[in-house]
């Protein structure tokens, strides 16, 4: 879709949309809620730099609508998708507390894990591909402190992946605002990136969101309690879990910093480095085989 914030004449023809309203312009993305027959939908519209997303859109076509937003129907980079409503889990968190929020993410997991009749998509990215970023920073970052820690969370990605389990596809990007509630009071995902793995990698992102509070994600209590809380889900060790979510956090570093951010420059990224540090010492303190 070009630069404009308009939904283009075309995609309103082809699905009847009586009007739209713009309700976020990312970096990859124009997103419309659309108004067609008295009902809403979403229209989702990805720019260059959101291409990458486009394997989440089959993950969705396979899903159909089972734990996520059903993907109504395609045109080039755009979508059609089922309103799935507009509070978020990050609101529920600000009222119910953590550890009902996680609640919902296990009940959301439940779903988007089981098991399906279809043909599962080709387009989907496999972890290794995934955690090239990681890998690279290791690779580059020389005897720095992040250098260490990136060539630490290197070798444990690399166990992790070669000791995958249950592969099978993966959201991707499951956060506190990527799970959202419609008004009949049902959770589902939105905006998954489309991944193929082992399926304990969907909760790593879960251990540094809700974004922009970083006291509750760094809380290692906290921590520990989700650790717990997914193995016991998954049916793994908390070393396993605790593992992907550090390697996931250094994973973020490194595709930060590709994007030009810098170690003293970014509150994000500090926090991000802090939790790998901060869950570094777990596995070796609390998380032992």
């Amino acid at each position: 879709m070009a630069a404009s914030s308009e939904l283009p004449i075309a995609l309103t023809e082809a699905w009847s949309i009586d009007k739209a309203e713009l309700i976020a312009d990312t970096p990859s993305s124009l997103v419309f809620r659309v108004w067609r027959s008295g009902s809403t939908n979403i229209v989702k519209s990805l720019k260059p730099a959101g291409y990458g997303e486009l394997p989440g859109l089959d993950f969705l076509e396979w899903r159909q609508g089972l734990g996520a937003v059903r993907l109504i129907d395609r045109v080039g980079h755009a979508s059609l998708l089922e309103d799935g409503g507009a509070r978020t889990l990050r609101e529920h968190l600000d009222r119910w507390g953590d550890e009902d929020a996680t609640d919902v993410v296990l009940l959301v997991l439940g779903k988007l894990h089981a098991s399906s009749g279809r043909t599962v998509p080709e387009a989907l990215v496999p972890l290794d591909r995934h955690f090239k970023a990681l890998f690279s920073l290791a690779e580059t970052s020389g005897s720095s402190e992040l250098g260490t820690v990136a060539s630490w969370a290197a070798r444990i990605a690399d166990g992790l992946l070669s000791e995958q389990t249950g592969q099978r596809p993966l959201h991707g990007d499951l956060h506190h605002e990527n799970i959202i509630q419609d008004a009949s009071g049902e959770w589902r995902a939105i905006d998954p990136q489309g991944l193929y793995g082992d399926p304990v990698y969907d909760v790593a992102n879960v251990f540094g969101n809700p974004l922009g509070n970083e006291t509750l994600v760094l809380d290692r209590l906290r921590i520990i309690r989700l650790t717990d809380s997914f193995a016991v889900h998954f049916g793994c060790s908390g070393r396993k879990v605790l593992s992907y979510a550090a390697v996931h956090a250094i994973l973020s570093v490194a595709w930060m910093l590709e994007d030009g951010s810098t170690m003293s420059g970014n509150v994000r990224l500090a926090e991000r480095f802090a939790f790998a540090r901060i869950a570094r010492s777990l596995l070796v303190e609390h998380f032992v085989d």
